[in-house]
């Protein structure tokens, strides 16, 4: 055998062998995915970011075509379920239903297992969940006036409930101390349906809840809501004014719910997941299901996304440091 035969006949057993395995890659690459993707929401179930993983889910397993399901894993302002995210393979199988709560655990937290805009990407905007302004029907309040008043009358013995330290919820009282120069008692829960729980047996007289956590008592009569808590009124509850336009000029927290994957996560399976979650979200059956549990439907870029997570970043970072509140 000649020495260029020798070659050529080398040449074409490494193809036979690689060929193969190369097409076997491909091939792997276009299964994703090939096994059930897990959504992780960092709070107890109740929600407005586990209900809206709960309805979205079915819609993206069906676009998807494999299980999707939802794990709850709650604690520490948000941070251990996404510290769950952040440290899970980049294999796009491990997703997170973040919210505001993420923004602000940048600026409260001393020491996170985690850098949130280094080691998550966004995926998609789903939607703005508005805050609510409510307390117990029996209280003598009947507007935004009359609890400011209120407060002021009992400076330094008002309790306020919230699903966690460093939860919109809770910051949501921390900028309303700010802007009326009052002293309330902040008790963090692990959730918002404990919490409402006790708001509902006076042993706390205010929260500022989403409207998705209160509206079956507000409903019910057992609860006021007074006013919104975002910067226009919404369309949920259209009749109720925004706490800026009865007498706290400026004031405004706004909630969001978004989609994030790991660092790492290639950029077609992103793609597939973003298509999905479009997809789903045209689904007028879901929104009006998302609707319906108080999310106001809005989806949006990966880039507007990360724009919202930088924005309220910096602003409670001011309000943490003006109301020197304690590192966690």
């Amino acid at each position: 055998m000649s020495k260029g035969t020798y070659k050529l006949r080398k040449f074409f057993i490494y193809c036979c062998v690689m060929l193969p395995l190369l097409m076997g890659s491909s091939f792997a690459r276009a299964a994703w995915p090939d096994k059930p993707i897990r959504i992780i929401v960092p709070f107890v179930a109740g929600g407005a970011a586990d209900s809206a993983a709960r309805l979205l889910a079915p819609g993206l397993q069906k676009r998807l075509g494999k299980p999707v399901l939802i794990e709850n894993i709650a604690g520490a302002g948000a941070t251990i379920g996404t510290a769950a995210v952040a440290t899970a393979p980049a294999d796009g199988y491990t997703l997170l239903m973040g919210s505001a709560s993420n923004a602000i655990s940048n600026s409260i937290q001393k020491k996170m297992p985690y850098v949130f805009e280094r080691d998550l990407v966004p995926l998609l905007l789903v939607g703005e969940v508005p805050g609510v302004v409510v307390v117990p029907s029996a209280l003598p309040v009947k507007n935004m006036a009359d609890l400011i008043a209120y407060v002021k009358a009992h400076d330094g013995e008002i309790n306020y409930g919230s699903p966690g330290y460093g939860t919109s919820v809770h910051m949501a009282g921390e900028l309303f101390q700010s802007m009326t120069s009052t002293t309330m008692i902040h008790v963090p829960y692990k959730g918002a349906s404990a919490a409402i729980t006790d708001l509902l047996g006076m042993r706390l007289q205010l929260m500022f809840p989403a409207l998705a956590a209160a509206q079956p008592q507000i409903q019910a009569g057992t609860l006021r809501a007074l006013a919104v808590t975002t910067r226009k009124r919404s369309p949920l509850a259209p009749d109720l004014p925004t706490v800026s336009e009865s007498g706290l000029a400026g004031y405004e927290v706004g909630g969001w719910i978004g989609l994030f994957v790991p660092k790492g996560v290639s950029v077609d399976i992103i793609k597939t997941l973003q298509d999905a979650l479009y997809e789903t979200l045209k689904d007028e059956s879901i929104r009006n299901a998302l609707l319906k549990a108080g999310i106001e439907v809005t989806p949006a870029s990966a880039q507007i996304l990360r724009e919202r997570v930088e924005t309220d970043t910096r602003r409670w970072e001011q309000i943490i440091k003006k109301r020197k509140m304690e590192l966690q």
